[in-house]
C-alpha cells in the first residue's frame, strides 16, 4: 500500500531522515517506533504530502505521489493522496459542534446534503458519539475528542489513515483502555494505517508490525515478537530496554556457545557460525529467574550465577532488579517473588535463564 524508497530529508544543515526505506503492507497497522526527535512526524508529514522530501520516491497504492520519473518531478497534493491524518495536537475546530467538525470534509466535496447527513451520522454511530453530535470540544473528554478527530479524517474515505501519537490528549488513567477501544475501531475500517509513538507498550498492544526508527533510518522492522525477542542491532535493544553487552563467542559444548563477557561465561543455543567473532549479546529482563537455591541444571549450562542485588525500584506488579554478576544485569521479577524469596538491597541471589532466550549476533562495531 505504501513504498518508500531512500528518502532523504533535512531541514536547514540538519539531516532528519537519510535513505530511509520502508513498506506498509495492505490493511496492516504500522507502529513507528522510537524516541522524540527520531523523524517519526516527518515522515508522516512527508507520505501526507504537507511537507517535501529532498530526495526519494513515495507511492500510495502503487502510484507515485512525491518523487522522481524520468526528467519529472511528482508532487500530489495531500487532498489527492486520500490520506486521512489524525495529529499529535487534538486540532478540532473550536467553534463547530461535533457533528459540524466531522462533516467539514465531506461538505468541502460539494456533496449533496443528504449523503453529507448520512455519511456524518454512520460516522458518529461508527465512533459511539451519536448523543454528543450537538456538544462542542469543549464539552469532550480527551479521548472523546480523539475520536471526533479519527470520524473527521475518515469522513472522505481515506486509503490511508496516519495517526501521530493519538493516545497523548487522553487521560493517563483512561488511555490503556482507549487504547484497546482504538485498536478495534481500526480493525473494523480494514485501511492501511501508520501509527506513531514512542510508548513501547502502545505500540506492543497496537501493531501489526512494528518498525524502529533510529539514526535518521528504520533500525529494524518485524512483528512483535520478532522485534522484542530478537532485537537486530545494539540501538534497537537498548531503546527497548534489554540488557546489552558486548562479548566474545568462543567454542561449542553440547549444543551450546560458550560466550564470555567481562570475564564471565555463559551459554547461548545459538549457531557455531559465530565462534571466535565479536559478539552482541541481548537478554530480555522479563527471561531472567532469581532464586536462593545454589542448585544448577542441565549439567552446569543453564547459565546459573550468583550475583548481588545493588538495586530495586517497584514499578506495579513487578521490581525492576539490578544484580552485579561480574556486569549489572536487569531483571524484573514479580513482587510477589521477590517477597516469597525474602530478597532485598545488598543479599545474594542464584541468577538463572535459559541458552534459548539469549540473542547473539556478529558485532559490526555499527
Amino acid at each position: 500500500m505504501i513504498q518508500i524508497n531512500h528518502l532523504t530529508k533535512s531541514f536547514g544543515k540538519k539531516i532528519i531522515l537519510k535513505d530511509l526505506s520502508l513498506e506498509v503492507k495492505d490493511k496492516e497497522i504500522l507502529c513507528l517506533l522510537g524516541p522524540n526527535g527520531c523523524g517519526k512526524s516527518t515522515l508522516l508529514n512527508l507520505i501526507s504530502g504537507l511537507i517535501h522530501q529532498d530526495g526519494g520516491d513515495i507511492y500510495i497504492n502503487g502510484v507515485l505521489a512525491s518523487g522522481q520519473t524520468d526528467l519529472k518531478k511528482i508532487n500530489l497534493k495531500p487532498s489527492d493522496r486520500r490520506i486521512g491524518y489524525v495529529f499529535q495536537a487534538v486540532s478540532l475546530f473550536p467553534h463547530m459542534c461535533v457533528e459540524d467538525n466531522v462533516a467539514y470534509g465531506l461538505k468541502a466535496l460539494r456533496l449533496p446534503n443528504n449523503e453529507v447527513r448520512t455519511r456524518t451520522t454512520a460516522l458518529l454511530d461508527f465512533i459511539d458519539l451519536k448523543e454528543y453530535a450537538k456538544c462542542y470540544p469543549h464539552q469532550l473528554s480527551g479521548g472523546q475528542k480523539q475520536r471526533v478527530a479519527i470520524a473527521r479524517s475518515l469522513a472522505t474515505e481515506p486509503h490511508v489513515l496516519l495517526l501521530d501519537e493519538p493516545v497523548s490528549a487522553v487521560d493517563p488513567q483512561l488511555r490503556e483502555s482507549f487504547r484497546l477501544e482504538l485498536k478495534n475501531h481500526l480493525r473494523k475500517l480494514e485501511i492501511t494505517v501508520v501509527y506513531v509513538t514512542h510508548n513501547l507498550s502502545e505500540a506492543y498492544v497496537m501493531a501489526d508490525r512494528i518498525a524502529i526508527m533510529g539514526k535518521k533510518h528504520v533500525e529494524q522492522i518485524g512483528c512483535t515478537t520478532e522485534i522484542f525477542n530478537k532485537p537486530a542491532s545494539n540501538y534497537v535493544a537498548k531503546f527497548l530496554g534489554i540488557n546489552t553487552y558486548a562479548g566474545k563467542a568462543l567454542e561449542m559444548h553440547g549444543g551450546l556457545l560458550e560466550i564470555e563477557i567481562n570475564g564471565v561465561h555463559l551459554y547461548a543455543a545459538v549457531s557455531s557460525s559465530l565462534a571466535g567473532k565479536n559478539i552482541v549479546v541481548t537478554l530480555k529482563p522479563e527471561d531472567i529467574t532469581l532464586s536462593n537455591s545454589k542448585t544448577s541444571r542441565l549439567n552446569g549450562l543453564d547459565n546459573f550465577i550468583e550475583g548481588t542485588i545493588t538495586e530495586m525500584t517497584q514499578m506495579r506488579s513487578t521490581v525492576h532488579t539490578i544484580i552485579n554478576i561480574g556486569f549489572p544485569l536487569h531483571a524484573r521479577p514479580q513482587m510477589s517473588t521477590l517477597k516469597e524469596l525474602g530478597l532485598t538491597i545488598g543479599d545474594k541471589v542464584q541468577v538463572c535463564f535459559d541458552p534459548q532466550m539469549l540473542n547473539v549476533f556478529e558485532d559490526t562495531g555499527d
